[in-house]
């Protein structure tokens, strides 16, 4: 942005209140422009650290996720007989991953 605005006074005449009030006015403007813009980016770092934090925390969930559908596969190779139970605690753990996830 440029610099405040200095009235010129034409070898040293008096410059009218209205061309001051003009100047002051234009600064005002500018000062509150720059206020807004710093907001602006303010609110622009915030949502891409949310959507940073939401990117690791869904990778998180996704790698725990895969991990236990693995362990439950291999467990039931050992015994059968506790697939519907393992799908239970492999489904619970998912609800809990995504619950902690949108906290």
């Amino acid at each position: 942005m440029d610099t405040d605005l200095v009235p010129m006074t034409g070898g040293g005449s008096l410059i009218s209140r209205e061309a001051r009030n003009t100047v002051r006015a234009i600064n005002r403007l500018k000062s509150r422009a720059m206020v807004r813009i710093a907001e602006v980016d303010a609110s622009t770092d915030v949502t891409l650290a949310k959507v940073d934090n939401l990117t690791m925390a869904t990778g998180s969930a996704m790698q725990q996720v895969v991990r236990i559908a693995r362990v439950q596969r291999e467990l039931e190779q050992l015994a059968p007989e506790a697939s519907g139970r393992l799908n239970f605690l492999a489904d619970d753990h998912l609800l809990a991953s995504i619950i902690h996830e949108s906290v």
